[in-house]
C-alpha cells in the first residue's frame, strides 16, 4: 500500500513539473482595486490576503506618462478603457507561470471574457507577438487584425508606434 501511494505521489509530481514545462497555469480570483496602464493592474485576493500586481499576458499597451517621461498617444485612453471595464469588478486570473519586473503575468477573465484579448479587439492594446504562444497567438492576432480594420483606438493614428519601440527609443535617446 505505501509503494502504490508514493507511486501516486511520483505521477502527480510528474504531471505537476511537465505541466509547467506546458505552460500549464494556476488560476485566482480577485477583485482589481488600481489599474496603473493599460495592461498592469492589481488584484486583491477575494479570500483575502496580499494584493499583487499583475502584467497582462501576451498584449502591450501604448505608454502612459510616467516620472516625467511623456507617453504615448492613446496611452491614456488605454488605462481609461481597462479602469473602465475592469476597476471594482471580480476577475478570474490564469497565471501563465511568468513573472515581469516582479509582477505576476496573466489573462485576466471578466465573465468568462479574455481581457486580455478583449483591449486588443477594441484597439487599445497590441498582441505583443514576442510573448505569445499558442493558443493564444493566433486569436490576439486576429484581434489586432480585427481592430485594425475597423480603425478602432489606436488604429485612428496613421502610424502608431508600438510600445516596444516607443520604449526603445527611450532607451536609446537617454545613451
Amino acid at each position: 500500500m505505501k509503494t502504490i501511494g508514493l507511486s501516486v505521489l511520483a505521477v502527480l509530481v510528474g504531471l505537476v513539473v511537465v505541466g509547467a514545462g506546458w505552460g500549464v497555469s494556476l488560476a485566482a480570483g480577485g477583485r482589481v482595486t488600481k489599474v496603473w496602464d493599460g495592461d498592469t493592474v492589481v488584484i486583491r485576493p477575494l479570500g483575502g490576503g496580499r494584493s499583487y500586481t499583475c502584467r497582462l499576458y501576451g498584449i502591450d499597451a501604448p505608454e502612459t506618462p510616467k516620472d516625467g517621461i511623456p507617453g504615448q498617444p492613446y496611452g491614456q485612453a488605454s488605462a481609461a478603457e481597462l479602469r473602465r471595464m475592469a476597476l471594482g469588478r471580480e476577475v478570474a486570473v490564469e497565471f501563465t507561470g511568468e513573472q515581469s519586473h516582479g509582477r505576476q503575468v496573466g489573462i485576466i477573465f471578466l465573465d468568462g471574457r479574455d481581457l486580455n484579448q478583449e483591449m486588443v479587439r477594441r484597439g487599445y492594446a497590441w498582441a505583443y507577438v514576442r510573448h505569445l504562444r499558442r493558443p493564444h497567438a493566433s486569436a490576439y492576432l486576429a484581434a489586432e487584425q480585427e481592430a485594425r480594420q475597423a480603425g478602432r483606438g489606436l488604429w485612428r493614428e496613421r502610424n502608431p508606434v508600438p510600445p516596444w519601440e516607443f520604449r526603445g527609443k527611450l532607451r536609446k535617446d537617454r545613451r
